[in-house]
């Protein structure tokens, strides 16, 4: 089968910036990358710094490949550090955000997740949301908040992705993930985004239950009351 293969950067000086090969059936992402680094020694040296995405989508070395899937090289960006961010239909995955963050000299990962829980504060009970974005907006703030906690702290990779559409008890809204040699500036990365996400990114919730929702932060102002009943209309 036949797959597109893309290297970036540094990546593409060493080896090609896009070229298509024919790989056996059922390779993995792990199998193609060693046909490539047998390709070209240069860049199999940096072994240990690269991602990979798959479709666009970074990918561990274990998933199954596909007729004309595209494979990208991803070297580590600016500053050393690996930033991924983006939206997710369907809830964010732990995995993804892990797999993203790995590195070498990472002496700790911190993943923060957030989870739909089964009630509401001040709602009551919830069995399920639905989240909604200015997505063009979203992805870039997404992409601004990890950057900002690279310059902020010596990190070895962030990952921010936040889920998009119906979610039900239990699933991840948002996953915050920062890797360092030293665990405290791990956790003060992870933190960081988070609370930076939660009041910077364009995204919506609406809570449900039953037939009921709610569109949380946009609730109706309740109308005003007179004692002696309506005013009067004076017409003229």
């Amino acid at each position: 089968m036949k797959v597109k293969v893309r290297m970036f950067g540094g990546l593409a000086e060493r080896g090609r910036s896009e070229e298509v090969l024919e790989i056996p059936e059922n390779s993995s992402t792990g199998d193609l990358l060693e046909i490539l680094y047998l390709r070209y020694p240069d860049v199999g040296r940096l072994a240990g710094q690269i991602r990979t995405a798959v479709n666009k989508e970074i990918a561990t070395s274990q998933q199954s490949l596909a007729e004309d899937d595209e494979v990208a090289l991803l070297p580590p960006v600016a500053g050393g550090a690996n930033v991924v961010t983006g939206l997710r239909e369907g809830g964010a995955t732990v995995q993804e955000a892990m797999d993203a963050v790995e590195a070498p000299d990472a002496g700790g990962i911190v993943v923060f997740v957030g989870t739909v829980r089964n009630h509401a504060d001040e709602w009551g009970p919830v069995d399920r949301l639905e989240y909604s974005a200015y997505r063009e907006m979203a992805e870039a703030v997404l992409r601004e908040v990890a950057e900002e906690a690279v310059r902020k702290w010596p990190l070895s990779g962030v990952a921010i992705f936040h889920g998009l559409g119906n979610l039900r008890v239990g699933d991840h809204t948002v996953v915050v993930a920062a890797s360092s040699a030293h665990r405290g500036e791990a956790f003060e990365a992870a933190r960081y985004g988070i609370d930076e996400v939660k009041v910077r990114c364009p995204v919506w919730k609406k809570e449900g239950r039953g037939e009921d929702h709610r569109w949380v932060g946009l609730e109706e102002a309740a109308p005003p009351t007179d004692a002696e009943g309506p005013a009067e209309t004076v017409e003229g």
